[in-house]
C-alpha cells in the first residue's frame, strides 16, 4: 500500500522547498486562470515568512488567516509554517462575534487577510497588539525569495484550528508539526498519490479539513486545484468541475459525497478516488464506479484514524463490497498504522467484543490538547492505560463498534444515541435504513423533546413521491416501533454548518409535525368520530385529524394509547381495550369499536319476572 515515490520530510515546508528545487516548473497550485509553480509558490511563502518576521512574528507565535479558499491561503499557510510560528485559520463566511471570541482568546500578533485593514477592524478586538497585513502575491524574484535559515523542529507549534465548543466558548486545537507531518505523509501513502495527481481543495478554509486537502497534495509535489462556492453548491456542476480539470482525487464532504456518488460518470474517468469523510456515510456507492469510493475517518485532534482502503488488499470499498457487505453501513475500515482504536466504557474499560461504545485514539501524531482550557484539556485527553507510560489516549465523542473481521463502524457521535420509551436508540442506524429506500438520497434523523417524551424526526432529501406514510411503513418493516420516526419531513437540502457537516442542531424544521403520515383527508361523522378526532389531534399537536388517520402512523405507542384510552372512558364512558387503540386500522374503525361497545353497555330492557304457577 506504500507509496514509493512518497519521500520523507522533516516538515511540511522542507517539503515544499524540495520539490522547488527539484521541479520549480511543476504546477502547485490552481484557482480557476491564477496558477502557481512550486518555485513560485516557494518564492512567494519566503517572503511572507520575512514580512511576518518583521512585524514582530516570532518563533511559536499564533498568526490569524482570515482568507477563504485560495491560492493566498496556501501561502499564508506556509509563510507561517517557515516563520516558525502556528497557523490559525479564520473562516471570512463565519459570524464576526465567533471570530471576535476566538481573537479574545488567542490575541495573534498579525492577522493575514485579503480584506483591507479597514475591512477587518470591526473583528479585531480592540485594544490589542494586533497588525493587519493584507495579502498580495509577488511572484518575480528576490533577494526576500530564498529559503530562510530558521530550523523548524517536529515538537513546535504548527496549528491552532478554532473549533466548535461548548456554551459559545471556542475551542481551540494545539497542534505541532509532527502532527502535520503524520497527517500529511500518512494521507499521501494512503491514497498513493503522486507528483502526477492533480488533487482537489474543495473543504472550508477555516476548518481542520482544509490542512488536510492541502498538506497530503504538497507532501509529494503533486497539484492543488481549488474549487469555488458555486461548483461546491451543486453536486451536479462539481462533477463536471472534476471532469474538466482532469482532477484524479478528490476528497468530499459526506452529504456531498452521497449525492456526487449516485450520479453519472463517463468511462474512462480521469478521477481514481473520491474520498468521503466528515459525516457518517449511509449509503454505498454502485459497485460500478470508475473511480473508487472509500470512507475516510479522523477528528482533527487526532488527524486520520481509519480509512476503508487500508490496508490496499483488505479494503472495503464500494467496488470491492460483497452482498453481506452492502446489508449493513459503510465502514469506516481499518486504523491506519501508528494508530490504535479503543471502544471503551464510561469508566474506561473495554465495552463487550463487538458491542457500541466510544471511540478512545491512540496515536503518536495525537494534538496537544485545547488554548486555554485545561480542564477540557484533561478531559478529553487522558493518560493511556493500555499502552506506556507517558502515552495519551483521546476521547473522540463517537460511537462506534469493532466487526469480527477488525473492521470499524461509526456510529455518530456518543451524544447521538438518545432513550426512546427507555430503548438506546442510535439515529445512525435508522439513517441507514431510510437512505437504502430508493426514493432516498439522504436522511438526517433528529430528536426533539416535547410533553409526549422524546420524539424522533426524519428529514429526508430524495426523489418526488416518497410520501411520509409510505417512509414510515418501510422503516416500520425493518427496525423496532421504537426507532420509527414519527414525522417525515422532505427538504430540497440538508443543512450544513461552516464546515460542510450536516448542522443537526437547526434540525428539525420548526413545522415538522405537518410532516407526519397523514392520510388524504376525510371529515370525521357524526360524535363519536368527531370527538376522537379532536382528541388524537390535541394529543399529537395537529391542526385536525381525518377518519381515515391511523393512530400508529401518526406516532402513536403504548404511553399514548393509553393516554387516548383515558380520554375515551371520560368521553364516552366506555373501557377501551389497549391492543384496539393501537392496532385500529384509522379513526373511523376506532370509532366504530366504541361505538359497538356503548352499544353493547347499555342494557336491555327487562323481560317480565318468572313466577311461580298457582297450583290452588
Amino acid at each position: 500500500m506504500d507509496n514509493p515515490e512518497a519521500p520523507a520530510f522533516r516538515t511540511l515546508a522542507e517539503a515544499v522547498q524540495h520539490h522547488a528545487r527539484t521541479r520549480p516548473h511543476a504546477l502547485a497550485v490552481a484557482y480557476d486562470s491564477e496558477q502557481l509553480t512550486y518555485a513560485e509558490l516557494n518564492a512567494c511563502a519566503n517572503q511572507w515568512a520575512r514580512m511576518l518576521q518583521a512585524n514582530g512574528v516570532c518563533r511559536g507565535a499564533l498568526v490569524g488567516i482570515h482568507l477563504g479558499r485560495s491560492i493566498e491561503w496556501v501561502v499564508a499557510t506556509l509563510a507561517v509554517l517557515k516563520a516558525g510560528a502556528a497557523s490559525m485559520p479564520l473562516d471570512p463566511g463565519a459570524p464576526a462575534e465567533r471570530m471576535a471570541r476566538a481573537l479574545q482568546v488567542t490575541r495573534p500578533p498579525v492577522i493575514l487577510t485579503g480584506d483591507t485593514p479597514d475591512e477587518i477592524s470591526g473583528r479585531v478586538p480592540a485594544g490589542g497588539a494586533t497588525k493587519v497585513l493584507t495579502m498580495t502575491l509577488d511572484t518575480r524574484m528576490s533577494e526576500r525569495a530564498h529559503d530562510l535559515s530558521l530550523v523548524v523542529e517536529p515538537d513546535d507549534l504548527a496549528y491552532a484550528v478554532h473549533t466548535s465548543g461548548s456554551a459559545g466558548q471556542p475551542k481551540i486545537v494545539l497542534a505541532q508539526h509532527r502532527w502535520l507531518t503524520a497527517g500529511a505523509s500518512g494521507g499521501a501513502r494512503l491514497n498513493r498519490t503522486t507528483p502526477k495527481d492533480r488533487g482537489s481543495w474543495l473543504g472550508a478554509a477555516g476548518a481542520g479539513i482544509a490542512v488536510h486537502e492541502v498538506s497530503s497534495l504538497l507532501w509529494v509535489g503533486a497539484s492543488i486545484h481549488i474549487g469555488s462556492s458555486d461548483v461546491i453548491a451543486s453536486p451536479p456542476a462539481l462533477r463536471s468541475w472534476l471532469l474538466a480539470n482532469r482532477i484524479t482525487q478528490s476528497f468530499v464532504i459526506t452529504p456531498v459525497g452521497e449525492v456526487l456518488q449516485s450520479l453519472d460518470w463517463p468511462e474512462p474517468c480521469p478521477l481514481r478516488l473520491m474520498t468521503l469523510g466528515g459525516d457518517k456515510l449511509n449509503q454505498w456507492a454502485p459497485p460500478r464506479l470508475p473511480f473508487e469510493v472509500t470512507v475516510a475517518y479522523g477528528s482533527l485532534e487526532a488527524f486520520q484514524v481509519a480509512n476503508s482502503l487500508q490496508p490496499w488488499d483488505l479494503r472495503c470499498t464500494a467496488a470491492t463490497a460483497t452482498a453481506e457487505d452492502r446489508a449493513a453501513p459503510p465502514p469506516v475500515g481499518r486504523p491506519l498504522p501508528g494508530v490504535r482504536v479503543h471502544v471503551l466504557e464510561h469508566d474506561l474499560s473495554p465495552s463487550p467484543d463487538h458491542t457500541i461504545g466510544e471511540l478512545w485514539i491512540s496515536s503518536a501524531s495525537l494534538a496537544l490538547g485545547y488554548l486555554g482550557d485545561p480542564a477540557q484539556t484533561a478531559d478529553r485527553f487522558r493518560p493511556n492505560p493500555f499502552d506506556s507510560p507517558g502515552s495519551r489516549l483521546y476521547r473522540s465523542g463517537d460511537a462506534g463498534r469493532f466487526r469480527t473481521n477488525g473492521i470499524l463502524e461509526h456510529h455518530g457521535r456518543i451524544d447521538d444515541v438518545v432513550k426512546v420509551r427507555g430503548h438506546r436508540v442510535e439515529f445512525g442506524e435508522i439513517e441507514w435504513v431510510l437512505a437504502s429506500h430508493p426514493r432516498v438520497t439522504q436522511a438526517c434523523v433528529a430528536a426533539v423533546k416535547d410533553d409526549l417524551g422524546t420524539q424522533l424526526v426524519a428529514c429526508i432529501v430524495g426523489e418526488d413521491g416518497a410520501t411520509p406514510g409510505e417512509l414510515r411503513s418501510y422503516v416500520a418493516q425493518r427496525l423496532p416501533d421504537f426507532m420509527v420516526p414519527v414525522a417525515y419531513v422532505r427538504m430540497d437540502r440538508l443543512p450544513v454548518n461552516t464546515s460542510n457537516k450536516v448542522d443537526r442542531r437547526s434540525l428539525p424544521p420548526a413545522d415538522w409535525r405537518s410532516w407526519r403520515p397523514m392520510r388524504d383527508y376525510r371529515s370525521p361523522q357524526g360524535e363519536v368520530e368527531t370527538g376522537l378526532a379532536t382528541m388524537m389531534a390535541e394529543l399529537f399537536a395537529l391542526p385536525r385529524v381525518g377518519a381515515d388517520d391511523n393512530f400508529m402512523e401518526l406516532g402513536g405507542d403504548s404511553l399514548l394509547a393509553a393516554r387516548l384510552r383515558t380520554r375515551i372512558e371520560e368521553a364516552f364512558g366506555v373501557q377501551a381495550e389497549l391492543v384496539e387503540v393501537m392496532n385500529a386500522a384509522n379513526l373511523g374503525a376506532l370509532a366504530l369499536y366504541i361505538t359497538t361497545r356503548r352499544t353493547a353497555a347499555v342494557p336491555a330492557s327487562p323481560l317480565p319476572p318468572i313466577l311461580p304457577r298457582n297450583r290452588s
